[in-house]
This record gives C-alpha cells, sequence and structure tokens, in this order.
C-alpha cells in the first residue's frame, strides 16, 4: 500500500527527485474554473524542481484525481504531492479529497501504487503573498 503523509506546512522541493504535483480544483460547469487550473499548472510547471505538474477535479470535471493519481504512478513517479487548490480547509480538503487519495491506488491499483509516497499538502490559508493579491484587486476595482 502506498504511503499517505499530510504536510503541515513544510516546503516540499523536487529539485533532482522524481516528484510531481498535482493541482486539485473543485470542477465546475464553468469552463474559467478549469481555465485558472490549468493557466497555474502552466505557471508552476515553469519552476524548477517538479518531474511533473498536472491538474486534477474532485467532481464535475475530468480528469479525475485517481485518473491522475493512477498516471503519474503507472509512469514512474515515486513521489506525488497532492496540493488543493483551495483558499482554507473544509469539507472537500479534510474528508472528500482524502477519500479520494485514499481509494486511488486501491483494488486492481492497489500494486502500482504500492511504493508511491503520496503526499497531501494544505490549502493556501493565511499568506501575506494572497493579501498582496487582494490589495492589488481592490485597487483594481476602484478605477
Amino acid at each position: 500500500m502506498n504511503k499517505m503523509t499530510q504536510e503541515e506546512g513544510k516546503n516540499v522541493k523536487g529539485s533532482d527527485e522524481n516528484v510531481a504535483v498535482v493541482l486539485i480544483g473543485h470542477g465546475s460547469t464553468l469552463p474559467y474554473n478549469k481555465d485558472v487550473l490549468v493557466g497555474l499548472q502552466k505557471r508552476l510547471a515553469m519552476r524548477d524542481g517538479f518531474k511533473g505538474v498536472k491538474i486534477a477535479f474532485m467532481q464535475l470535471n475530468s480528469p479525475s484525481i485517481e485518473e491522475v493519481l493512477r498516471s503519474l504512478a503507472e509512469s514512474g513517479i515515486k513521489k506525488i504531492v497532492a496540493l488543493p487548490v483551495f483558499v482554507a480547509d473544509g469539507e472537500h480538503t479534510t474528508k472528500d479529497i482524502p477519500e479520494k487519495l485514499d481509494i486511488a491506488f486501491k483494488g486492481e491499483w492497489a500494486e502500482i501504487g504500492r511504493d508511491v509516497e503520496l503526499i497531501y499538502a494544505k490549502p493556501m490559508g493565511v499568506d501575506d503573498r494572497i493579501v498582496d493579491i487582494l490589495v492589488d484587486r481592490t485597487k483594481e476595482a476602484e478605477k
């Protein structure tokens, strides 16, 4: 069985490791939701340190969390950081997403996920970098 850990604010650096990041979004019937995740994926992929950056959705859009995790494991990735793109902890980040992560490598996929370290990161939370964005958006709205 794969090892799943939850990070408490640690920096997970890929550098020369075989690390992939999965940005997890809620999913929506509106295309903008997926577009935002794709934009974040592209920008994060341009940064050094990760073998790959993928997007996955909890519901309504594809690919699903399970599909992406399995695909990465099949490609030989040994460490996956699942990163919820949510502002704060809530029902989805504390219950729904961890359940999907837990079932991703069960059943017929148990063997492929056996040697994969799955790390579940925290959502954004309170951070001065987010406050900077809020200040910028407020100033833009005033114009």
